[in-house]
């Protein structure tokens, strides 16, 4: 493999993944509004500018063998409609026109599995019903039919990626993980939903990023999808507890009572008055667990931490005393 270009590459994931092609040998070249964090910098081709330039995003793809497209708006920047299209669908068109007009290999699209909206039966398949959750989780399908419509016409590979929450260095963007590391760091009850046997999804930055890579190696990946998590999605008090005991936090549980959090969380899904998108407070009552089964198989997917490591290291991140 050549040149690797990843789109968003100065944020969470992208940092994880360019330190995973780095130490495979490859060279990798960094598209970002952001400069690349102190762990790739140097190491790093750095080209700065908004995925919405097109004509930057198409100059970023020369000679690139596979482009990494990790850059998107999350549900957490509120955005009209058409704001989140502009830079979820359009920025991921115009890597896509870069990548066919220097003949790229691969691209390799970051989805999530908000596609699947909120489902009771568990675990949940590639091949599942999508309820979807909101303009962020229909930007990534569309994206994916995209792409695959271009597969079909140019014959550019394409595989994707659909994960949950991705915790590890640079994590950021959802404001009650960033609460409750906060009570966390203060020893200071965690308040739980009364649905305490809920699956939490999660997986590691690290984790992720072996993923892509090996989507990008493999060749039977061209035009599938795979779910990435850690290995389990344990309930949420089991996960909580661990993470307890792997960050050595005083905290203790607080379960809230069902019929508060059912209250509460139809408020915020009428009203949205949370810094979290009200689509997505639901997953407080139903969790998620995503089947890695496929990736496993086709990618050979091996994720080395669970959920609980997985956001142990956002909150070493943030509070690394």
């Amino acid at each position: 493999m050549g040149l690797c270009l990843v789109t968003g590459g100065s944020g969470l994931l992208g940092r994880a993944l360019s330190a995973r092609l780095l130490a495979e040998g490859k060279a990798v070249r960094v598209y970002d509004m952001k400069g690349p964090p102190e762990e790739i910098r140097g190491r790093v081709e750095f080209q700065q500018g908004d995925i919405r330039d097109k004509e930057k995003v198409m100059a970023a793809c020369r000679d690139a063998e596979v482009v990494f497209h990790l850059a998107a708006n999350m549900p957490q920047a509120k955005l009209p409609a058409e704001g989140f299209w502009e830079i979820n669908v359009g920025g991921t068109l115009n890597a896509l026109e870069g990548a066919l007009k220097f003949g790229a290999r691969r691209l390799v699209f970051a989805s999530s599995i908000e596609i699947y909206g909120v489902h009771t039966k568990f675990p949940v398949f590639e091949d599942s019903e999508r309820y979807f959750t909101g303009h962020y989780s229909r930007n990534k399908w569309e994206g994916e039919e995209r792409l695959q419509e271009a597969k079909a016409r140019h014959g550019i590979e394409v595989a994707f990626l659909r994960m949950p929450m991705i915790f590890g260095p640079g994590f950021y963007h959802e404001q009650s993980m960033l609460i409750m590391f906060w009570l966390l760091h203060k020893g200071w009850r965690i308040p739980v939903p009364a649905f305490t046997e809920a699956p939490w999804a999660a997986v590691s930055s690290e984790d992720a990023a072996q993923a892509f890579f090996l989507a990008s190696q493999v060749r039977e990946a061209n035009g599938e999808a795979f779910n990435v998590q850690a290995e389990e999605a344990p309930p949420y008090l089991q996960v909580l507890n661990e993470l307890l005991k792997v960050i050595g936090s005083k905290s203790k549980p607080l379960v809230i009572p069902g019929r508060l959090v059912e209250w509460f969380v139809s408020l915020v899904e009428k009203y949205d008055f949370l810094p979290t998108p009200g689509e997505l407070v639901r997953f407080a009552l139903v969790g998620g667990d995503y089947s890695i089964a496929k990736a496993k198989r086709i990618l050979g997917y091996k994720p080395k931490h669970t959920a609980a490591q997985a956001i142990a290291s956002a909150y070493r991140f943030l509070y690394p005393g």
